[in-house]
């Protein structure tokens, strides 16, 4: 009973000092729209644009207030696109077997604010993911892996880091 009434009170402590999880977005960008992001790989990957725009999507509802709507409702547009997947071994066994292999996945990223066009972010973002066949794992895993940190870092990345006075 004292560690419930503990936590309790510790909750009650954060939310009160107006802590709250996740990221903040920038000043009144509070809808926002994220229209399928374009695939620019070379050798073309297909789909990675689909997953990377589900997954985004996906983190923006679990770690931003941002509501997301349609383009023509929205404060901002997220738009992105896929400069670069690239997988390739990283260890190999002694008889040739692949034991892991790497994913490098680069994204360029904007996002502008509708009613004026004002470009508030502009980015390219760079993630590694690795897999090991040997622990069991799929190079969809190691896909899967991959396509979710690189949206945990967009998402990131759309927190402003310094006082908007604009």
């Amino acid at each position: 009973m004292k560690r419930f009434l503990a936590l309790l009170l510790l909750v009650c402590w954060i939310i009160g000092c107006g802590y709250s999880p996740g990221y903040r977005l920038p000043r009144g960008v509070q809808k926002i729209s994220v229209p399928v992001f374009l695939n620019e790989t070379i050798p073309f990957r297909r789909d990675i644009e689909f997953d990377l725009t589900r997954a985004v999507k996906r983190e923006l509802q679990l770690r931003t207030e941002a509501h997301l709507v349609s383009e023509q409702s929205a404060d901002a547009v997220l738009r992105g696109t896929v400069l670069d997947f690239r997988q390739g071994v990283l260890v190999e066994g002694s008889e040739g077997a692949i034991q892991e292999v790497g994913i490098v996945v680069r994204v360029a990223l904007s996002l502008i604010r509708t009613r004026d066009q004002r470009l508030l972010l502009e980015r390219v973002v760079e993630d590694m993911a690795s897999f090991s066949g040997s622990a069991g794992e799929s190079i969809e895993d190691a896909r899967a892996e991959a396509v979710g940190e690189i949206a945990r870092r967009l998402v990131a990345e759309l927190e402003p880091w310094y006082d908007e006075k604009r």
